[in-house]
């Protein structure tokens, strides 16, 4: 018979070796805005992006799927690299609605939606998250990747 305090021991042995040479846990968002300095773990990559202008509309290739949210941006300066960053729709309490994703490839608009439909005409702001969510041209290998993970991808019903 094996006593408590032995299956208690190995209960955190076992857990304690799960946590070992896994995938590592990606960290939490940055807190999100109109505009943000975008970082990459502790480093602030001296780059802007600014949500320029949005409005809920039907986009004009599905209107009948209902609201899409219509979002202008830009980049500051206009070329530092690749940087993907989350854009998402909030509400007047700031939950989520629903998120997309900007990259600084020349573009300057897009559209989140309209799936939800229903939630997005609730769309009281459009804010990005800081945080660069590339991880560089070498992630998942060993030798090359610096480490680097990005957080986590905020979701509907997440509050910011």
């Amino acid at each position: 018979m094996v006593s408590l305090a032995r299956l208690a021991f190995i209960a955190i042995t076992v857990s304690v070796l799960a946590g070992c040479g896994g995938e590592p846990v990606p960290p939490e968002p940055g807190p999100a805005a109109r505009k943000v300095t975008v970082i990459r773990g502790e480093e602030n990559l001296r780059v802007t992006a600014e949500v320029t202008g949005w409005e809920v509309k039907p986009h004009p290739q599905a209107p009948d799927r209902g609201d899409t949210v219509f979002f202008t941006y830009r980049f500051t300066p206009d070329d530092p690299g690749r940087v993907d960053l989350q854009i998402c729709a909030v509400d007047d309490h700031r939950v989520v609605l629903l998120c997309g994703t900007i990259v600084n490839d020349g573009l300057v608009d897009g559209w989140i939606g309209p799936d939800p439909a229903s939630e997005l005409g609730r769309t009281a702001d459009v804010v990005l998250l800081p945080n660069q969510m590339y991880p560089g041209l070498h992630a998942g290998d060993p030798k090359d990747h610096d480490g680097y993970v990005p957080p986590r991808h905020v979701r509907h019903g997440d509050k910011l």
